[in-house]
């Protein structure tokens, strides 16, 4: 589903996917430093540009491309499957620095929060995304279970969606010149 709108913060900036994206899509997933921690990596370019026409039409279905402040596509995150006030936030992919990263984040918890009106996000970690698992280990918060996708071992994450977090703490002490 397209958002019309940009989420922006300080460091990054985010915008619904388009057809456009498919070929920086289908690289930073396929990428060494990244196929083995996004799941499932399209086989081409073309099965990839099929995953996004799909995404498109998907109602509750949002699937972003993260820009640093230089206007650069340095990632993707989506948030997907709602249910009721609750949905899955994934498919991300960042290649950004530790502040463009949590920042994308926030910006989707927001986008979750006001736009979306959930109150709940869960999310699944590979268990081999060793630098993602310290991302959220930092900011607060730890698994509450494993689980197998896709055939491999991960960790469920539960956020429970709020303007005040370790996360959100700690950008706001981050000065404009960090990165």
């Amino acid at each position: 589903m397209i958002y019309d709108g940009v989420l922006k913060g300080r460091f990054v900036e985010l915008k619904s996917i388009t057809l456009d994206d498919t070929q920086f899509s289908y690289d930073i997933r396929s990428d060494v430093r990244n196929r083995n921690t996004v799941g499932v990596v399209a086989k081409s370019v073309e099965e990839q540009r099929k995953f996004i026409e799909w995404q498109i039409k998907e109602p509750d279905d949002y699937y972003f491309v993260v820009y640093n402040r230089k206007g650069e596509k340095i990632g993707l995150l989506g948030i997907y499957d709602i249910q009721g006030d609750t949905a899955e936030m994934g498919r991300e992919v960042n290649i950004g620095s530790c502040v463009e990263v949590i920042e994308s984040e926030i910006l989707v918890e927001d986008f979750a929060m006001d736009v979306l009106g959930l109150k709940t996000l869960h999310s699944v970690i590979y268990a081999n995304n060793v630098k993602h698992l310290n991302n959220q280990k930092h900011n607060g918060q730890t698994p509450v279970r494993k689980e197998m996708r896709s055939g491999v071992e991960c960790y469920y994450f539960v956020t429970e969606l709020s303007k005040d977090s370790p996360k959100r703490r700690k950008l706001s002490k981050v000065g404009d010149d960090f990165i």
